[in-house]
C-alpha cells in the first residue's frame, strides 16, 4: 500500500503539527531562522565579536574615574591608525575582510560611511582607503549587511585599543 501525499486532508497535518509532542499545554516550538549565507560558525563569531565590543566599551566608560581620558570612548573611535604590529595586523585583518566581502569601491564607500557615523576620523579613513589597494579584489563582492557593519565596528575599537595597550 502506498501513501499519496496528496490526498491528507491538510486541516488535520496543521492540526498535529501544532499539537504538542510531549501531551503538555507548551506552545508549539517555532524553527529558528537563519541566514542563508552564514555557517554557524561565521555567526558565533560575529556574536563573540560584538559581546567583546560591548566588553571594551563598558571598559573605557567605567576605568578611569578622574585620569581618564577625555576622548576614551567617545566618537570618532578611531582618530588615527595606531603604529604598532597588533594594530597592523588587526587592520590587514579588517581591511581584508571589507574587500572580500564588498570589493574595492564597497570598500572605500564602507569607510566614508564610518566617517559619517563618527566612528573613524577623516585623517584615518585616509590612510586606510590607501592601504585598500594592497588587497587582491574578490571573485565575488556583495554590498555589506548589518552583520558586516557590526564587525566593523568591533575591528574599529580592537584597532583603537592597540593605541591604548
Amino acid at each position: 500500500m502506498s501513501l499519496n501525499p496528496r490526498r491528507y486532508d491538510v486541516r488535520e497535518l496543521r492540526r498535529i503539527a501544532d499539537a504538542p509532542r510531549d501531551g503538555g499545554g507548551e506552545a508549539p516550538r517555532e524553527r529558528s531562522l537563519r541566514q542563508p549565507n552564514s555557517s554557524r560558525a561565521e555567526q558565533a563569531a560575529r556574536s563573540a565579536a560584538f559581546t567583546e565590543l560591548l566588553q571594551r566599551q563598558r571598559g573605557l566608560r567605567l576605568s578611569g574615574g578622574g585620569d581618564r581620558p577625555a576622548d576614551a570612548g567617545d566618537r570618532p573611535y578611531l582618530r588615527a591608525v595606531p603604529a604598532s604590529p597588533d594594530a597592523e595586523r588587526e587592520v590587514g585583518e579588517w581591511l581584508g575582510y571589507l574587500v572580500d566581502v564588498g570589493g574595492h569601491l564597497r570598500s572605500r564607500d564602507a569607510l566614508s560611511y564610518y566617517a559619517e557615523l563618527g566612528w573613524v576620523a577623516p585623517d584615518a579613513v585616509d590612510a586606510l582607503t590607501r592601504r585598500l589597494e594592497g588587497f587582491d579584489a574578490p571573485r565575488h563582492g556583495r554590498p555589506f549587511t548589518p552583520a558586516d557593519h557590526r564587525i566593523s565596528l568591533v575591528s574599529i575599537v580592537r584597532i583603537a585599543s592597540c593605541a591604548s595597550d
